[in-house]
């Protein structure tokens, strides 16, 4: 029991430095990390004082949401009659979440905290990763075992969960204020090399998120920052070729999309994969097409001419929601929308707490969850398997965060 928790923080602090990095050391990890929940909770281990019945009641709301995308398949199953394994494979990932949340508890909250230095490190070492397969910028490569859009998503999650880490420390370190910086920073050059619009939205949903859990910064930081993010911003539109192509591109795909001249632009197609999707939900709105029969849907959207035959090809709906509503109708809708909101929700609780700690613990959950929605908009970020174990550790590793200082507030009162 006593090695047990070096164990945890070694398995958590592997996963944040490397599983953007390393093919397949998110899946080992985080199958390693359930494991070990699942063999802690049935030998009856208590982290501080916790049964696992316990823990149950009080984040059942939490565990459920992240199951029900598992239970729509399963639904989906059962009303079609169209049955395939594999179908159950990515949705159990999440399924999953409260085994490895619950292993997370072993953890004391300096162990939790000094998790943050993994973190810085696995946004720079996925950005060093980026360069290289980018060619330092030049070609917009598309995967290596995860496609450059969610990478660059996720990496700049990271820097933005190691700046909102600040508030956990109450010394004014130049040096520690520098590398967490500097991780933000490599979370934004990630951006910017993924030449990926929807990642760029989400870049003012996590500086409005900042502003306000990390409102105990002196005014000049935070102006200095504003500063620093303006110029970056200027400098980027100014110098940046990918971002002023990729603007420019924009407006003439909408151009020939209304003038019909070229459907098959990157927009176009986008915009004719919501279309369809939308007409597919309404033709399967309970349960969707299935899992696995997506495609020769979009086929049979192709031969009755409502999208090209080149939209046609494309594995997604370019769209989460839609996506999910296509593939398992309203009740993947209603899945999609529990596990964005029932975090959302319990973070959002925290955010104007008077401690900062927790504040800037549910800074990162929300910046997490608003993050994953708003690419979500122009993407389907739960397409990919690093995806999961990402959102389901993130979520924990914020809830922990919170309820491990909570504790402590209680303790010292």
């Amino acid at each position: 029991m006593r090695y047990l928790k070096y164990f945890v923080a070694l398995l958590f602090a592997f996963f944040f430095a490397f599983a953007l990095v390393i093919d397949r050391s998110a899946g080992v990890t985080y199958s390693l990390m359930v494991l070990t929940g699942m063999a802690t909770a049935a030998l009856g281990l208590r982290p501080e004082g916790w049964s696992f019945p316990s823990f149950l009641r009080k984040y059942w709301m939490v565990s459920l949401s992240m199951a029900l995308p598992l239970v729509a398949v399963l639904i989906n199953q059962l009303v079609t009659g169209h049955y395939a394994s594999r179908a159950y494979d990515a949705q159990s990932r999440l399924a999953l979440f409260l085994f490895m949340f619950w292993l997370m508890l072993f953890l004391p909250l300096e162990y939790l905290k000094q998790l943050q230095w993994p973190i810085v490190l696995g946004a720079m070492l996925t950005l060093i990763k980026m360069y290289v397969l980018s060619d330092g910028g030049n070609d917009r490569y598309g995967t290596d075992f995860i496609p450059i859009i969610i990478c660059a998503h996720m990496g700049l999650l990271l820097g933005v969960f190691g700046m909102l880490s600040l508030g956990w420390t109450h010394s004014d370190s130049r040096l520690v204020t520098v590398i967490k910086l500097a991780g933000l920073c490599a979370g934004l050059y990630m951006a910017y090399l993924s030449g990926s619009r929807g990642v760029w939205m989400t870049i003012p949903v996590y500086a409005a998120i900042s502003s306000m859990a990390l409102k105990h910064i002196r005014r000049s930081y935070k102006l200095a920052a504003l500063g620093v993010f303006v110029v970056i911003v200027a400098a980027s539109l100014t110098f940046g070729h990918s971002i002023k192509e990729r603007m420019i591109a924009a407006q003439v795909d909408l151009q020939q999309y209304s003038a019909g001249s070229d459907k098959d632009t990157s927009l176009g197609t986008r915009l004719q994969l919501w279309n369809g999707s939308w007409v597919l939900f309404k033709e399967h709105p309970l349960v969707g097409v299935g899992i696995d029969r997506y495609q020769t849907a979009l086929e049979e959207l192709a031969d009755r001419k409502i999208i090209t035959t080149q939209a046609a090809t494309f594995p997604h709906s370019h769209n989460e929601m839609l996506f999910m509503m296509v593939r398992l109708g309203s009740m993947g809708a209603l899945a999609l929308l529990a596990i964005y909101l029932v975090p959302l929700w319990m973070f959002a609780r925290q955010c104007r707490h008077a401690d900062r700690e927790i504040r800037s613990s549910a800074a990162m959950g929300l910046s997490l969850v608003a993050g994953f929605m708003v690419l979500g908009l122009v993407d389907v970020v739960f397409l990919w398997w690093e995806c999961y174990p990402f959102y389901g550790i993130g979520i924990a590793y914020c809830l922990t965060c919170i309820l491990k200082r909570q504790q402590q507030l209680q303790a010292n009162a």
